[in-house]
């Protein structure tokens, strides 16, 4: 007997025809960034390192039509442990390096006496329309209120998990023009049309200096192995890629979304390693469509390595299900990976969401 489709299943047949149709209209479009020197431009947009390309449209729509027949195997979210976050603590001035983790790619960096905070979303359920896309599967460790005042936000691409406008709304309405918002080229455009600023657009291997009341820290947008797309019709349109922070005598290394690749060796080169990284390790399944574009448990040491990180955040999991392994997979196949590959557990450890930790010697301590 011939199975049937589920009952959402023509509503997303449809729904992917259509983004078919755009994205084709789309093909006419300028990069105003365009640089013919650097090997990431291209006239329409940007590229990978090494010109690594991700699935195209054809696996894509392979991806959704098996997850429609497949049975997924459940989450456990009570697996992830969640703690609250003390708002006095955060608003409390303190010297050196204080690190909190509240969620998927969300990372809050207290340097001194300024506070990043890395690819924010608050939103129950970031995606372009309401009531669709992943939910949040565990609670939040503080309202988006209690955070002390943010001097810049660090966006690493423009997927909704990771550019979420009502939290990006809320902190420039929060901030007085305090607030900074650095973005990869390209992604300005849509901070302009929002109305949110003041904006600073970087290219990789480029960077800008935060600076407030004596304190001071360098932030560069490296490259990340990944794409974008925020409609129908502008996929790599605009710029993706991670960060460098440097501080405070401290180097961090935030990874935002990336495939394992020969980046990870060459950002280490260049920097001399870190302190601290914030590497994926979730959203990695099935290796055939995710493997360019999310690194696994197995290449997130491997990045550790690659990098000279002497401590690294495993982040990116335990908070929404956006790929086809559960979001706590994590917890399980992690410490056998860093195993593997000879890392000591305490040098690369999955904390609880709203965990925040100091630095101090080559680790990060409660």
């Amino acid at each position: 007997m011939k199975p049937r489709l589920r009952p959402h299943a023509w509503a997303a047949r449809v729904m992917l025809a259509a983004a078919f149709v755009a994205a084709l209209a789309g093909c006419g479009a300028r990069n105003p960034h365009f640089d013919p020197a650097r090997a990431h431009h291209t006239p329409e947009g940007f590229r990978n390192p090494n010109d690594v390309a991700n699935p195209g449209f054809a696996a894509f729509l392979r991806w959704k039509w098996d997850r429609l027949w497949q049975a997924m195997a459940p989450d456990n979210p009570g697996r992830v442990p969640v703690t609250a976050l003390d708002p006095s603590a955060l608003h409390k001035p303190e010297s050196g390096w204080r690190v909190s983790w509240i969620g998927h790619a969300t990372v809050l960096l207290q340097i001194d006496g300024l506070n990043l905070i890395t690819d924010p979303v608050f939103s129950p359920r970031p995606a372009p329309l309401s009531g669709t896309g992943a939910e949040r599967l565990v609670p939040l460790p503080l309202r988006l209120d209690d955070l002390p005042p943010i001097d810049a936000v660090l966006i690493s691409h423009n997927h909704y998990d990771h550019l979420d406008e009502p939290t990006l709304r809320a902190l420039f309405g929060r901030g007085g023009g305090r607030t900074r918002f650095l973005v990869p080229l390209g992604v300005e455009r849509w901070f302009a049309e929002q109305g949110i600023g003041p904006v600073t657009a970087l290219d990789w291997w480029r960077g800008a200096t935060i600076a407030r009341n004596g304190d001071a820290v360098d932030i560069d947008l490296v490259p990340a192995q990944h794409w974008s797309r925020r409609t129908l019709a502008d996929t790599n349109r605009t710029l993706w890629g991670g960060y460098v922070v440097r501080g405070g005598g401290v180097s961090a290394y935030f990874a935002g979304d990336t495939g394992y690749g020969p980046h990870f060796g060459e950002i280490g080169r260049r920097y001399g390693g870190f302190d601290l990284a914030m590497i994926p390790v979730g959203c990695h399944e099935p290796r055939w469509f995710m493997g360019k574009q999310h690194v696994n448990p197995a290449e997130a040491a491997r990045a550790h390595l690659d990098l000279g990180a002497r401590y690294t955040l495993g982040i990116h999991w335990g908070t929404f299900r956006h790929c086809d392994e559960p979001a706590d997979q994590p917890l399980d196949d992690l410490p056998p990976a860093l195993a593997r590959s000879g890392i000591p557990p305490d040098r690369f450890e999955l904390w609880a969401i709203g965990e925040r930790r100091r630095l101090a010697g080559n680790g990060f301590r409660r």
